[in-house]
């Protein structure tokens, strides 16, 4: 067992310079100036005049913070930028209308001197008048012709999904007061916080219903709670500054389960001391009763306040530390009862129990509670591992922005510098398909989570957080227990029946990785009626027991898929600082985790042979549904060290959007003739700033492309060339070079460019490799990182930071001293010791 292997960059600062794509947006469509422009002026003051008349008739009287909508076709993201900053404009939300190139566009106008301004130009535009105003001549063409109408935003655009469902039923609203979530919008200027909160308490009136708290901040949103009756409900879904209103998410589904397996006295081999790795629970709580968590629980707070305890009282929260601090409990010392935990828990409750489901509290917004456990926990025990097993089911992405919980991850993750770990989701109730064998059955069930309801919920879409899906890990139900005949819905290593799938914002590749987390049974009721078993105790994944009956209990949910993932990232972060000197960058953790990533044999089969029953082509895209349904696979504590058969070199710098950064890697040739797989894994991970309310949420992306036997001149020879031709040129030019010199890592960097962790792989049986080999020269590849910027954001002049991490491994008994080869062949960096190794449980 030795360290992995720290490298550098290449030199290349002299050939720096700007490489990053032109957009080149379509061009709008001409318009009649005389005719448009007078429906705009028509638009535009109708839309203000309704809004005013509303907020006189709420007893609002105000011009500030005026929100409309914009359709446009065609606005370029320079474009878009010259409107908001010449108009002082914020952008509160810009989506892709689906099945056009059209875009909705959201803004606030700061107070009615902005929309003067912004008539006054349209007048121009409308005139064809060549004199300067805010806008130059050009500029004014360009803008206006893009935008294709104006409104005021609908009420049917503020109601949230739960409060949708609601109405469509024609469900009667809940008589008296009852409490709603309100989205405001926001421009991130803390001075209008009081002013939105003296609109929101005009609206809601002086008859009980009223705000519940502060407003809750986010870069892009307000987020609040109130009660609200029937009539002031109608009031905030009139009012301009509302993104949304809903139903509080109530309770999650269940994922509890029958005792899984007999009692026992646990033997627990426990050596953590005060450095060893730690991870904080953001859940129902813990049940410090157990005797394998109490010794364990550094920290505890109860962020719910419901039950006057941090005790866990509902079950899910201990089951999801159990794995958190054991890992896997089908190991083999379980047969001796003899237990090892290698990862210390901090116990954040922010949930408390509701007739058997673990429930967020009526008062507060998850969001709010959320960020007040993280950043507890950061502060006062330096976390910076965080497992989150819990959702909103309602909120199930299909497109479009960002969800408010999900960014409020993103955001702590990016302040804070963390690793969150969340679950993608369960479906409760799959829908069962008719068939007439099992492995129809096995066969529909896996083609059916590609069905809009098996999405991902808020926060699963967290871009720079890990998602987790659920994979099985047992496929033989207990028949003999109850004599009654059950049919598995999954054999090992398939995906579960209820796990949720991506993709993410922009098609960024979630879940990112799957574990064990349970596996259904189907059975039969008396007259052929077949329903789901979700309580076999052969089937479910095992984990701690929350009640001083038993030491264990069974579960089934992602929710326990994430904790596995949780608990190799809170090692490999002390195993990390323990080389460093310092804490590692959450960004190297996550590109580690994803070079460690592997699909089982079985699991990549089933998953390449899925049939998605909306794919309308005729060549389905295998890579792209494996992506959308497992991520990169399953990842391993393998990655803990560098050994024999495996071996890790790693970086991390961060990259001006305006240059690019270069790695060359030796590929020893013993690594490539050896008798044996082999495998080279590339790990990449990023943290952009983002923003919920512009539709490619990432400010920028970086991504990596790999290059084979070629030398540095014609690598940068194509970049140069790359980066003087026009767009179209430059693609083919790229593609040659690509088939040409690409080294064969799948997926490509196009697949992956919207994702802020990325994999990419080379794999090779026994004969295979020699693609890489150079006849005459040593065997390298080079890495070559670049990004370009999505719009414009303060943070976007920092350079990005960023951590590569690429794992080689191979299966042959022959030792090829790879460690020695590749640290004599890459360039090294020198890292001088701040302190001792701490202890380092494997």
């Amino acid at each position: 067992m030795v360290d992995h292997i720290e490298i550098v960059k290449e030199d290349i600062n002299a050939l720096y310079g700007r490489f990053r794509r032109n957009t080149h947006p379509l061009k709008p469509q001409t318009r009649p100036r005389g005719a448009h422009g007078a429906v705009l002026k028509d638009e535009l003051s109708q839309a203000v005049t309704s809004i005013s008349d509303l907020r006189r008739n709420i007893g609002v009287e105000t011009d500030n913070l005026l929100v409309i909508e914009i359709l446009s076709d065609a606005i370029s993201p320079d474009l878009l930028d010259r409107m908001l900053s010449s108009f002082r404009l914020w952008l509160v939300e810009e989506v892709s209308i689906e099945g056009t190139n059209n875009s909705r566009l959201v803004v606030q106008f700061e107070d009615e001197s902005a929309i003067n301004a912004f008539e006054g130009e349209r007048a121009l535009w409308e005139s064809d008048d060549p004199s300067n105003g805010v806008l130059t001549y050009a500029q004014r063409r360009d803008l206006f012709a893009c935008i294709e109408a104006i409104r005021q935003v609908s009420r049917e655009d503020r109601c949230g999904q739960r409060l949708k469902k609601h109405l469509s039923e024609k469900l009667p609203l809940p008589t008296g007061l009852f409490p709603v979530n309100i989205d405001v919008w926001y421009n991130g200027d803390k001075a209008k916080i009081s002013e939105i909160e003296r609109q929101l308490k005009a609206g809601l009136g002086t008859q009980g219903s009223r705000l519940l708290g502060d407003l809750f901040e986010l870069p892009s949103l307000l987020l609040g709670r109130a009660y609200v009756t029937e009539f002031t409900l109608n009031v905030l879904l009139d009012m301009d500054i509302i993104a949304l209103v809903d139903f509080p998410m109530g309770t999650m589904s269940t994922e509890q389960c029958e005792l899984y397996v007999s009692d026992i006295n646990p033997i627990i081999e426990n050596n953590l001391d005060k450095d060893a790795p730690i991870a904080a629970i953001l859940d129902s709580g813990v049940f410090s009763g157990n005797p394998m968590l109490s010794p364990l629980i550094v920290g505890e707070e109860d962020f719910d306040l419901t039950e006057n305890t941090t005790s866990d009282l509902n079950g899910h929260g201990t089951g999801v530390a159990g794995i958190v601090a054991y890992g896997d409990f089908s190991s083999r010392e379980q047969s001796t009862h003899v237990f090892k935990p290698l990862v210390r828990i901090c116990n954040g409750k922010v949930m408390h129990d509701d007739n058997g489901y673990p429930c967020y509290i009526e008062e507060k917004r998850p969001e709010q509670i959320i960020k007040e456990a993280i950043e507890y926990f950061h502060k006062e025990y330096h976390c910076r591992v965080f497992n989150l097993s819990s959702g909103d089911t309602d909120y199930i992405y299909n497109g479009g922005r960002q969800m408010p919980w999900a960014e409020l991850i993103d955001q702590l993750i990016r302040e804070l510098d963390i690793i969150v770990v969340v679950s993608a989701g369960n479906v409760s109730n799959p829908i069962i398909p008719d068939f007439l064998t099992r492995d129809e059955l096995m066969s529909k069930c896996r083609n059916q989570l590609f069905s809009p309801e098996h999405r991902l919920i808020d926060p699963a879409t967290t871009a720079l957080g890990i998602t987790v899906g659920a994979i099985t890990r047992y496929s033989e139900p207990d028949d003999a227990r109850y004599g009654i005949t059950r049919l598995s819905i999954a054999e090992k290593n398939y995906m579960s029946v209820f796990t949720r799938i991506g993709e993410g914002v922009g098609g960024a590749i979630k879940p990112e990785f799957v574990d064990y987390g349970g596996n259904y049974a189907l059975h039969q009721i008396p007259r052929g009626q077949n329903r789901w078993h979700d309580k076999d105790r052969l089937l479910m994944e095992p984990t701690l027991n929350h009640t001083t009956d038993r030491i264990f209990k069974g579960y089934n949910g992602t929710s326990f898929a994430a904790p596995h993932v949780t608990h190799i990232a809170a090692r490999l972060e002390r195993a990390l600082e323990a080389q460093m000197g310092e804490p590692p960058p959450a960004n190297l953790i996550k590109a580690m985790l994803a070079t460690s990533a592997k699909y089982p044999v079985s699991l990549r089969d089933w998953v390449d042979s899925a049939q998605d029953p909306n794919f309308a082509g005729v060549k389905i895209p295998r890579q792209e549904q494996r992506l959308c349904l497992v991520g990169y696979g399953k990842a391993d504590d393998s990655i803990l060290f560098s050994g024999e058969h495996q071996v890790t070199l790693f970086a991390e710098d961060a990259l001006d959007l305006r240059s690019l950064h270069l790695y060359r890697i030796p590929v020893p040739s013993e690594f490539i003739e050896i008798n044996g797989n082999k495998r080279i894994a590339i790990g990449f991970a990023y943290d952009p700033p983002t923003r919920l309310s512009r539709k490619a949420y990432l400010a920028n992306n970086l991504w990596i492309e790999v290059f084979r036997r070629l030398d540095e001149d014609l690598l940068l020879h194509f970049i140069e060339k790359k980066k003087t031709e026009d767009e179209k040129m430059a693609e083919d030019i790229a593609k040659k070079f690509r088939n040409q010199y690409d080294a064969g890592f799948k997926p490509g960097s196009e697949t992956l460019q919207n994702s802020t962790l990325q994999q990419r792989v080379w794999g090779k049986k026994a004969r295979g490799g020699a693609d890489l080999l150079w006849q005459g020269n040593e065997p390298y590849i080079y890495v070559l990182i670049t990004g370009k910027e999505k719009f414009k954001h303060p943070d976007i002049e920092v350079p990005q930071k960023y951590a590569l991490a690429i794992t080689f491994s191979y299966d042959a008994d022959t030792d090829i001293e790879l460690h020695q080869k590749l640290r004599a062949g890459a360039k090294v960096k020198v890292r001088e010791r701040v302190r001792e190794r701490t202890q380092i449980q494997i």
